[in-house]
């Protein structure tokens, strides 16, 4: 751990002594089923948690791709520490999806919670279609379009749809829903969500 940041005393170094994991050549266990695993590149710290869960793993990265689309594509982050780990990180990522049925879940797009949720096996032979928002999502019109975006996973609420599923009916403005409510897709709350 480097000296700033020792003054959090809430984090606890990893040193990856838990020795291989598959194609990976270090982890550590954090709890049984769950590993830790060294993945610099994007930083030299930047690390990688797979869950085993029953015929599947769930691989949970902060930023070893920003979209699901660049891994498919094969393409690095935009921002690296050291560009050469950074391409044997994401080699021995891929290689690893290939092997294994594995959910791969980013925190930079929407995809990240949907394959969560629908524990959606990644296909990289395979990739699916790249749904680009509408524009009218994001451009209010002249007199106000009352939507919504959340920015952290882009879904946006549409008063003139609501959100049924959650017992809000169509017709209610972004600014009469209960304060608890929170974005059907990533679970945010409402301070997340800027005027489209």
């Amino acid at each position: 751990m480097t000296d700033e940041m020792k003054i959090y005393p809430n984090l606890i170094p990893v040193d990856f002594t838990d020795g291989p994991y598959y194609n990976f050549s270090r982890s550590q266990i954090i709890a049984p089923g769950i590993r830790m695993i060294p993945a610099p590149g994007h930083t030299f710290g930047n690390s990688i948690i797979i869950v085993e869960e029953d015929d599947h793993f769930i691989l949970f990265h902060g930023d070893i791709t920003y979209t699901d689309e660049a891994l498919y594509a094969d393409r690095l982050s935009v921002v690296y520490d050291d560009i050469h780990q950074a391409r044997s990180t994401q080699n021995l990522i891929r290689a690893f999806i290939k092997e294994h049925p594995t959910v791969y879940c980013g925190t930079h797009s929407p995809l990240g919670y949907e394959n969560l949720e629908a524990r959606k096996i990644m296909d990289l032979d395979h990739p699916p279609k790249t749904i680009w928002p509408d524009e009218a999502d994001f451009v209010a019109d002249g007199d106000g379009s009352g939507r919504y975006v959340c920015s952290i996973c882009g879904y946006v609420y549409d008063p003139a749809i609501g959100d049924p599923a959650n017992g809000i009916p169509a017709g209610t403005k972004f600014e009469e829903l209960p304060s608890d409510w929170h974005c059907p897709r990533c679970r945010q709350g409402k301070d997340k969500f800027s005027e489209a």
